[in-house]
């Protein structure tokens, strides 16, 4: 609470107490399992007459080392993703770089100083403990009752009571502010839980809100079967480019918001091409925004499907569809595609050529990711001249994350916390435009059709917004290339869509059967929506009403629109969250 107290719209003092009292029973819980091993050797002490003085401070250490690593991960990851460690974190954990790397922005200062302060409060703790423990004892027989009985109400406290239900992160949950339930919520504790957990146990019956018949109807009526009688491409069988832009909100655009003037080169194309001017990000992360994406399937709370591989061998994807028609699948990024297990879902995709950082040479890997823009769009052109036709190729561009070093400086841009991001995405957008300059050069160019779309937005510094809102999840998606029918250049698609309809909108136009991808409405329905999700709740934005919906204290805690239609809009979403989890656990 003291790291992230700007956040904090009460006042301080009282919410820090209720925080404090709503979360004690977390707290025992957490305390009894750092205990357990500890009265576990006292027991095999007294049994053997004999003190086990360095396992006492083996386990002591351990757990200090894992309690000040996870209080200190949780205030700057609340404060960079809006949640505590998850799921999620276990997917970058690997890969320790990149996680470094997306710390970049991190106020390192500030986390030092509450590192030290933290370090020093628990060592004075551990010399008190390693006192006591060194402490001579008498070995008497009624020490081992003593002791067992110490274990039973260690074990009670542990599990939090005697009932049937064990305690869970729910016990600490008490507001409609994710900040503070996230406060309340012990940080060893919640970290345990999701180490020791499997997939099975990541979504609990609680987020089933509807009965199985009332969310399957309520799911098929929100997914409008509109007739699509539009011929977008000039070609029946184009080649198809889909780049991936990091990081491309729509608030840094001044076509699509006016918030911000960071993607000129962008605004032009779309000003000139199809643009979708309300499209929204499923989720908000990188892999979650590929799977969204290439196979149309939404993020999840909680989890990336992208990392169980039997999950993601049953999912749909465009380039799957098209390699059935002959189509020759590209993937191309300046990164390790290996990171968050994209490789492995690439794979089992039907790429038939995977081209990373490792197919850079030393002087490109410019970037602390790997290689930038300018390198990547390179790269891709020169294999894309010499493929064969038709083919399907994946650009997933990197510069514009963090840590922002990209070979560029806007001198004009304010110098304040949001100049990186808002420098990178302008070095990403000269370098998008470039690339498609040397596109429209090359003879392929006539017959392809160019989707740019951005994996998930991002904060950029908009004034009274919520943190989930949709303003973080709105971004640019617009169809452009040779093959693009010049009836819809300059053309706008102004109601709701969410990036999950790229592969049902381009399989579709090309006469290919699109049943497999099931979780949207046309981009022709004008009654259209789209729902995203975050670390433990859902937003849902339509045409006329939008919702922000937390799955721990199971409230709606912002909505807009006709308050009359609130309860079925809300019960549209849980139906679709529903079903989308009970599809996630059944893969």
């Amino acid at each position: 609470m003291f790291y992230n107290s700007a956040l904090l719209t009460q006042g301080f003092l009282s919410t820090w107490f209720q925080t404090v009292w709503h979360g004690l029973r977390l707290d025992f819980s957490a305390c009894a399992y750092c205990v357990f091993p500890l009265l576990i050797i006292w027991l095999i002490e007294e049994i053997f007459k004999k003190r086990f003085l360095l396992l006492h401070k083996i386990i002591l250490i351990f757990t200090i080392i894992l309690i000040v690593a996870i209080t200190m991960v949780d205030p700057e990851l609340y404060q960079k993703w809006g949640n505590k460690f998850n799921s999620q974190v276990l997917v970058y954990i690997s890969h320790p770089l990149e996680m470094a790397l997306s710390a970049g922005e991190t106020n390192w200062i500030k986390t030092l100083f509450f590192t030290i302060g933290l370090i020093y409060l628990i060592l004075v703790i551990y010399k008190w403990i390693l006192n006591v423990i060194k402490s001579q004892l008498a070995y008497k027989p009624i020490n081992l009752l003593w002791i067992t009985l110490l274990i039973a109400i260690n074990f009670v406290i542990l599990r939090g009571g005697i009932g049937v239900s064990t305690i869970s992160q729910s016990s600490a949950i008490y507001s409609e502010k994710s900040i503070n339930n996230a406060a309340a919520t012990n940080s060893l504790w919640n970290a345990l839980y999701f180490i020791m957990s499997n997939t099975n146990d990541i979504y609990s019956d609680n987020l089933f809100y509807l009965n199985e018949n009332d969310a399957v109807l309520l799911f098929k009526e929100q997914l409008h079967s509109s007739a699509d009688t539009t011929h977008l491409f000039t070609t029946k069988k184009p080649n198809i480019m889909v780049v991936i832009l990091e990081s491309f909100t729509a608030s840094a655009s001044q076509y699509f918001t006016g918030k911000n003037n960071c993607t000129p080169f962008l605004d032009s194309i779309a000003r000139q091409n199809l643009s979708f001017m309300q499209c929204y990000a499923s989720g908000d992360r990188t892999e979650k925004g590929l799977v969204s994406v290439l196979s149309g399937y939404p993020a999840q709370p909680s989890s990336s499907i992208i990392v169980f591989p039997d999950k993601v061998t049953k999912l749909p994807a465009i380039s799957k569809s098209l390699k059935t028609q002959g189509y020759k699948n590209y993937y191309f990024y300046g990164g390790d595609a290996e990171f968050a297990s994209m490789k492995a879902y690439l794979i089992v995709q039907q790429f038939d050529e995977i081209i990373d950082r490792q197919s850079f040479n030393a002087q490109e890997l410019t970037s602390k990711w790997g290689a930038h823009d300018e390198h990547l769009y390179s790269k891709a052109l020169n294999k894309l001249n010499s493929a064969s036709q038709p083919f399907f190729a994946t650009i997933m561009s990197l510069s514009s994350h963090e840590p922002y070093d990209v070979p560029y400086e806007d001198k004009t841009l304010a110098k304040d916390e949001w100049y990186g991001l808002k420098n990178s995405i302008e070095y990403a957008d000269q370098c998008l435009f470039t690339f498609l300059e040397n596109c429209k050069k090359q003879p392929w160019y006539k017959e392809t059709v160019i989707v740019l779309v951005a994996d998930h937005g991002h904060d950029i510094g908009l004034k009274d917004v919520h943190y989930f809102g949709p303003e973080k999840y709105h971004i640019p998606l617009i169809i452009t290339g040779g093959a693009l029918n010049n009836n819809y250049r300059g053309k706008q698609i102004n109601h709701v869509v969410s990036q999950t309809i790229i592969p049902h909108l381009l399989l579709t136009q090309l006469g290919i059967p699109a049943d497999d991808f099931q979780w949207q409405s046309s981009y022709a329905d004008t009654a259209g929506f789209a729902q995203y999700h975050y670390s433990n709740g859902f937003g849902r934005v339509s045409k006329t009403q939008q919702c922000l919906f937390d799955n721990d204290s199971k409230k709606c805690y912002y909505y807009r629109g006709l308050k009359a239609d609130s309860f079925q809009f809300i019960n549209h979403a849980k139906a679709y969250q529903q079903e989308l989890i009970k599809d996630f656990l059944s893969k």
